[in-house]
């Protein structure tokens, strides 16, 4: 049965589809605002023990952080479950992809099952650039010396291994100037 819809019915249904656009197109705004730019990771003095977290990839790979000495990175940690960690990834995947090989940006899933779930999870979203590494959620607060974290967050780790600068939340990695950004603060360590 077709219920016909008269003249006021349409203007207010339009009405109403009008003000949820604007509502959310007022929350997207509101998150960009929120996202932090990459020089939000100036370096500070360093903090903690050296990072030696084990990483954990597909098909049995792992990779210590400690052999990451020498040079300073990013550790962006994150979760196949988070809402602001899926809105990221995609433009944290395409910095990557512009840095090309020599991207000093480590991503990291925690508390987001397995490897190849995780691999899973990044090609079903088309991420070819941000690799399936895990690491264990107990052995990632214990170096923080903290029960609670949060996420996404992104850690600037010095050539010792120590924690320099972090920024909990969204980087804006999708910047005009992110990578001469990032360049700025790595050149300063």
């Amino acid at each position: 049965m077709t219920v016909p819809i008269g003249r006021r019915g349409f203007i207010a249904g339009v009405g109403c589809i009008s003000i949820a656009a604007a509502l959310s197109g007022a929350a997207w705004a509101e998150q960009q605002e929120n996202l932090r730019s990459v020089k939000s990771l100036k370096a500070g003095k360093a903090k903690l023990d050296p990072i030696a977290l084990q990483l954990s990839g597909p098909s049995g790979a792992s990779k210590s952080l400690e052999s990451q000495r020498g040079k300073p990175f990013l550790l962006h940690v994150w979760a196949t479950w988070c809402g602001p960690c899926k809105q990221e990834l995609p433009k944290l995947d395409a910095f990557m992809a512009s840095l090309g090989t020599d991207c000093p940006i480590i991503p990291v899933a925690v508390a987001s099952a397995t490897p190849e779930k995780v691999a899973a999870f990044l090609d079903a979203a088309g991420l070819k650039h941000v690799p399936a590494w895990i690491m264990d959620r107990a052995a990632y607060k214990a170096w923080l010396k903290t029960s609670d974290v949060a996420i996404p967050v992104t850690y600037l780790i010095d050539g010792a291994g120590r924690l320099r600068a972090s920024a909990e939340g969204g980087v804006n990695w999708s910047a005009p100037d992110a990578a001469h950004q990032l360049h700025d603060i790595l050149s300063e360590l």
